[in-house]
C-alpha cells in the first residue's frame, strides 16, 4: 500500500508582522514530517488542535489558527487544517476562505512545473508532478460562503528494479508517476483505438520496444486513476498508425505465466484445463471468456488471442469456441494481448 506523506503550502500562515514568511518551495518539499512532528510544526505557526472526528475508519485531526490575545487585536482570517491518519497512510488538507490565496497558490503550482489537465474547472483542479499530487477544490457551503481547499499527498513509488512482472505495473496511479520512476523519455502520451469511433487517451511505457505497456486511465483529462494496463506489441495507438518499423515480441509476462506470443497449446497447458473464447462474429472476438476454469483466472487478467488464419477453421464462426477442440484445426492461435486490471481494494484506496 502506498504511504501518503504530508505536504504544506505557502498560506498555512497569514502574512502579518508576527508571522515568519515561507516560500511555496519550502513547504511543497517538506515531506518528512511524522504525525507528532507535524503537530509541533503547526503549533509553532499558531495552529492548535481544535478537535478530532472519525471519517469511516480514519482518524481526522482538526487544527485551527489561534485567535489573537488582545480583544482589540485584528483577528486573522479563519483557516483550518485537517490531517488524516491511518495505519499506513497520512495526508493533509488546508482550508481558507480567501480567493486571492487560492488563485496565487494555483499560479505557484504551475510555476513549479506541476501538470494540470483541468485548470479551467471551476470546482476541482488536480495538479501532479512526479509522485506529488495536489487537489484544489472550491467548496460552496449551504450558508452561501465559499471555502477553498488544498489536499496534498506524496506517494511512495516502487523502484524500477522491483518491477518484474506486468502485474507490478498496476502500482502506478498516473502518467506523472510513471515518468518519475522510468524517466520522461520512456513514457509518452498517446491515444488508444478501441475501434474506429471509440478512442481513449493513454500513456505508453517504453513505446515501440519489447517492454511496451499501455496505460488506460479513468481520468483521461489528468491521465490518472488507472483503469487497466494493456500488454502487447502491435496494438492500435496513434503513434503506431503509420509506423513501419518492427517491434520485437513483448517481453512482459504476468505473475501466473501468461505472455504475449504464447501459443494456444501452451496457454491450455498453463491453465491445466480447457477454456472458451469468443468467435469471429462476436462483439468480443478472440477474447478468452472471463471466467476461472482452471489455474488461470481470466477475470483478473483478461486475455485477447490472435489468429494467423482467421478463416482456417469453421469453429471460429461459432459464438464461443473451445480451445482444446480447435487445436486439431491448427489455425495458429496465440496470445495477442493481456489486459490487467487493478484490484477492487487498490481502486478503493486510490479513490
Amino acid at each position: 500500500m502506498k504511504k501518503l506523506l504530508p505536504l504544506v503550502f505557502t498560506y498555512l500562515v497569514p502574512h502579518n508582522a508576527s508571522s515568519q514568511e515561507f516560500s511555496a518551495k519550502d513547504f511543497l518539499f517538506s515531506s518528512s514530517f511524522s504525525g507528532k512532528k507535524l503537530e509541533s510544526y503547526l503549533n509553532k505557526r499558531n495552529f492548535v488542535l481544535s478537535g478530532r472526528r472519525m471519517q469511516r475508519d480514519t482518524l481526522v485531526n482538526l487544527y485551527s489558527l489561534k485567535p489573537g490575545k488582545k480583544k482589540d487585536e485584528k483577528q486573522p482570517v479563519k483557516r483550518n487544517i485537517e490531517t488524516y491518519q491511518t495505519k499506513d497512510n497520512f495526508s493533509f488538507a488546508f482550508f481558507t476562505p480567501c480567493r486571492n490565496e487560492f488563485t496565487e497558490s494555483l499560479a505557484t503550482l504551475k510555476e513549479e512545473g506541476f501538470f494540470c489537465g483541468n485548470d479551467k474547472s471551476a470546482d476541482d483542479i488536480l495538479f501532479q508532478r512526479k509522485n506529488i499530487s495536489v487537489l484544489a477544490k472550491t467548496i460552496k457551503e449551504p450558508a452561501g460562503d465559499t471555502i477553498y481547499s488544498f489536499c496534498f499527498s506524496q506517494a511512495k513509488l516502487p523502484l524500477p528494479g522491483k518491477i518484474q512482472y506486468a502485474d507490478d505495473l498496476l502500482e502506478f496511479y498516473s502518467h506523472e508517476q510513471l515518468a518519475s520512476v522510468f524517466g520522461k523519455k520512456n513514457v509518452i502520451k498517446d491515444v488508444y483505438y478501441f475501434s474506429e469511433k471509440e478512442i481513449s487517451k493513454c500513456s505508453i511505457l517504453f513505446p515501440k520496444t519489447r517492454r511496451q505497456a499501455i496505460f488506460i486511465w479513468d481520468d483521461e483529462v489528468n491521465l490518472c486513476r488507472l483503469s487497466y494496463v494493456l500488454i502487447g506489441s502491435n496494438v492500435k495507438t496513434g503513434s503506431l498508425a503509420n509506423y513501419k518499423g518492427l517491434i520485437e515480441e513483448n517481453a512482459w509476462s504476468s505473475k501466473d505465466g501468461i505472455s504475449p506470443g504464447m501459443n494456444l497449446r501452451n496457454l491450455i497447458r498453463l491453465n491445466g484445463h480447457d477454456f472458451m473464447f469468443y468467435g469471429n462474429h462476436s462483439k468480443f472476438s478472440f477474447m478468452v471468456v472471463p471466467e476461472n476454469t482452471g489455474k488461470l483466472d481470466f477475470k483478473k487478467n483478461m486475455v485477447v488471442l490472435g489468429c494467423l488464419d482467421p478463416v482456417g477453421s469453421r469453429l471460429l464462426n461459432n459464438e464461443m469456441v473451445s480451445a482444446k477442440e480447435i487445436l486439431d484445426d491448427n489455425p495458429g492461435i496465440y496470445v495477442f494481448m493481456i489486459v490487467l486490471t487493478p484490484s477492487a481494494d487498490l481502486r478503493a484506496m486510490r479513490n
